[in-house]
């Protein structure tokens, strides 16, 4: 008889927890919800031996996985799965990790608020904004909802801004606007504003261009006739950026601005100038200048209004014979014709009668001696 002995070593290998991936001793998330919305908060641990996980709710209540209550759950893979949410919810909820190895924490500040708002642009969806070099500038992005988006702005080569980021000219503001200090030219291109909520998201596109005098592209070649009574339109279309500010000047020295009008007069917003019944008194000189902070620009105009002095077409003999108590009619035809009745001629109807049209241009007139029998 005898005896045999056996020595078996085992090593145990511990690993310490981490939770949904972190091995920071705590780590910190924010999260959202809409009362009366379900929510789940996950909180998956790792580590060697499996470790035990354990949700510390407020007022020190604690919660072990698993565990199952009437609005609150911790399933077996350590979320928590809270029902019904209420605004009293709204807390700072603690995740705890375990094992032989060590222990990690993870924070959830949890936030309920009233129903969700997708995120909704307060300046439009887009906009095109001149570029001076070397003056700084502000890109506005004002985004409201519920709850609050987070703004991230996009600049031409696809970096992504966060709030209170900052990148080389680049600055993005706490209330979402974004800085740029002295640009050149090289910043000209689209930049793109992204408000996101868990509602949804949003985006305005700001487009920067370099900014350029003004430019009118209507050329008149020669003088521009027009008949006296008529309508007379002068178109002064033109680009540049900023939008240029226009000034029309008229030969009495009557100035107009963009969308200004007195009396016969009116600019229009596309920097086109209107005469209502034009006379010869609006010929002349017009100019159009147009300014901008990058220069200006001039277009001159010459007007003539045609207008004729009037004709009498069909005027009285020289001498018209009448009969005592017979009627007469002295003829007078002109473009807005009268002929005077002479009912129950005398002797004392006869005489000169002398018929005149005027304009402003000049007259005409025609005569006629009436001789009146007994």
């Amino acid at each position: 008889c005898g005896m045999d002995m056996k020595v078996v070593g085992m090593e145990v290998l511990l690993s310490p927890p981490t939770i949904n991936g972190f091995r920071n001793a705590v780590s910190f998330t924010k999260e959202t919800a809409a009362k009366d919305q379900r929510l789940f908060l996950h909180c998956k641990a790792e580590g060697t031996p499996v470790p035990m996980i354990l949700w510390v709710l407020p007022e020190n209540v604690l919660l072990p996985a698993p565990y199952y209550g009437s609005r609150y759950t911790v399933h077996r893979n350590g979320t928590l799965e809270i029902r019904n949410l209420r605004k009293t919810d709204s807390s700072n909820l603690l995740c705890i990790a375990r094992n032989e190895g060590g222990e990690v924490r993870m924070q959830v500040s949890l936030n309920v608020t009233d129903e969700f708002e997708k995120p909704q642009l307060k300046s439009p969806a887009t906009e095109s904004v001149a570029l001076s070099t070397g003056i700084s500038m502000i890109l506005n992005c004002s985004v409201e909802g519920n709850p609050p988006p987070e703004v991230t702005w996009i600049l031409p080569n696809g970096t992504s801004l966060l709030n209170g980021t900052s990148r080389f000219r680049f600055h993005h503001m706490s209330n979402g606007t974004l800085y740029i200090r002295n640009p050149s030219a090289s910043e000209a291109g689209k930049y793109r504003c992204v408000g996101r909520n868990v509602a949804g998201n949003v985006e305005r596109t700001v487009t920067l261009e370099l900014g350029q005098k003004p430019d009118i592209y209507t050329k008149y070649s020669s003088l521009v006739s027009i008949i006296n009574g008529e309508n007379l339109q002068l178109n002064c279309l033109s680009k540049g950026s900023p939008l240029p500010k226009l000034i029309w000047t008229l030969p009495s020295g009557v100035v107009l601005s963009r969308a200004e009008a007195k009396g016969r007069y009116a600019v229009w917003e596309n920097g086109t100038l209107t005469v209502q019944m034009a006379s010869v008194y609006d010929r002349g000189t017009y100019h159009c200048r147009l300014t901008n902070e990058h220069g200006s620009s001039l277009l001159t105009v010459s007007v003539i209004v045609i207008a004729y002095p009037p004709r009498i077409t069909n005027g009285p003999a020289a001498v018209v014979y009448a009969r005592s108590g017979v009627a007469i009619q002295l003829n007078c035809m002109v473009i807005v014709s009268g002929q005077p009745l002479i009912q129950n001629p005398t002797s004392r109807d006869a005489g000169f009668y002398k018929c005149t049209a005027r304009n402003v241009v000049g007259s005409d007139t025609k005569s006629t001696y009436v001789h009146v029998s007994i």
